[in-house]
C-alpha cells in the first residue's frame, strides 16, 4: 500500500486558503509520497496552470495520484442531471492534464436538509421530496455514472464512488449502485469515517469493490463528529479483499493541522508497513 495526503487535510472549508503549491509542499515536507487534490484548491481551469501544478509536484518527487470532485446525480430535473455530468466529464479532462489516475465522484443528495450541520445532526439521513424514493435516485446515479465512464475510459481515469452521505450514508443503498455499473473505470472509494450508523458492517460491505481508501483521523476531536475508528479492524478488511492501492489521509481534526497531520502518518505507517 502506499500512504498520500489530501489536501483537504491542511483545509476544512475555512474561509481563507492557500495557494495549491503550498498545500503541496506541505505533503512533501511530511513526507508523504504522493497527494490528492481537492478540487476547492484549484485556482485554474486553464491546461498552462495544471501543467505547472503537474511539473510543480513531479520536481517534490510527488504523484498526483487523485482529484477529489464534488457533484450531486441526485436531481430531479433530467436537464439539471445532465448538467452535473458534463461538469463531471469537465473535471474529467482536466484532471487528464494534471495526470491524476482516479476521481472521487458523489452520488449526491436530495438537499431536502439544507445545512451540512443539520444533516450531521441527522446522522447523514435526508428525506426524499414527495412523490419520488431513493429507489428513483439509484436509477439516476447509476445512468449518469454510465454517462461519464466512456470519457473517463478515454483518459485512461477510474471514477470512485466515495460512501459520502447522500444515497450513500448507507451501503445498502451504495451496493444497489455499484452493483448495476460494470466497468474497468469504476470502483469504490472506501472514506472510513463517513459510515456512522454500523462502520464496520459496512465497510466490510463495500471492500471488494474498493480501489482506493480515504483515512480519517480526528486528533483533538472532529470538526463535525468524531468517531473511535479500530484501524486494526479496518485494515484487516483491507487484508481480506488484498486491497494493494492508495491510503490517502483525510486529518479532519482540531488539532493543529501539522501536528494532527504529523500524528495520523505515524499512525497509518504502523498499519502499512505490518502488511508490507
Amino acid at each position: 500500500m502506499n500512504l498520500g495526503i489530501s489536501t483537504y487535510s491542511f483545509w476544512h472549508f475555512e474561509e481563507k486558503k492557500l495557494p495549491l503549491k503550498e498545500y503541496l509542499v506541505k505533503a512533501y515536507e511530511h513526507g508523504f509520497n504522493g497527494v490528492e487534490v481537492l478540487s476547492n484548491h484549484i485556482e485554474s481551469r486553464s491546461e498552462d496552470y495544471l501543467k505547472e501544478i503537474k511539473r510543480f509536484a513531479f520536481k517534490l518527487g510527488l504523484d498526483v495520484y487523485g482529484l477529489a470532485i464534488h457533484n450531486n446525480f441526485v436531481k430531479v430535473d433530467k436537464d439539471e442531471r445532465m448538467r452535473e455530468v458534463e461538469l463531471v466529464k469537465d473535471w474529467i479532462r482536466l484532471g487528464s492534464v494534471l495526470g491524476v489516475k482516479i476521481i472521487r465522484i458523489n452520488s449526491g443528495r436530495w438537499m431536502t436538509v439544507r445545512s451540512f450541520d443539520e444533516l450531521m445532526e441527522r446522522r447523514g439521513i435526508e428525506p426524499p421530496p414527495p412523490g419520488y424514493s431513493d429507489e428513483d435516485a439509484i436509477e439516476w446515479v447509476v445512468e449518469c455514472i454510465n454517462e461519464c465512464l466512456e470519457e473517463a475510459e478515454k483518459h485512461g481515469i477510474i471514477l470512485g464512488l466515495e460512501n459520502h452521505w447522500g444515497l450513500t450514508t448507507r451501503a445498502d443503498n451504495m451496493l444497489k449502485i455499484i452493483k448495476k455499473i460494470s466497468s474497468d473505470y469504476f470502483g469504490v472509494i472506501m472514506d472510513t469515517g463517513n459510515f456512522i450508523h454500523d462502520t464496520y458492517r459496512e465497510l466490510e460491505a463495500i471492500a471488494p469493490y474498493t480501489v482506493m481508501v480515504h483515512a480519517k483521523t480526528y486528533f483533538g476531536g472532529g470538526v463535525w463528529y468524531t468517531l473511535d475508528l479500530d484501524y486494526d479492524r479496518i485494515f484487516e478488511i483491507l487484508r481480506g479483499v488484498n486491497f494493494r492501492g492508495w491510503i490517502s489521509l483525510e486529518y479532519e481534526g482540531r488539532e493543529a493541522y501539522d501536528e494532527g497531520v504529523r500524528k495520523s502518518k505515524e499512525l497509518l505507517l504502523k498499519y502499512i508497513k505490518r502488511l508490507s
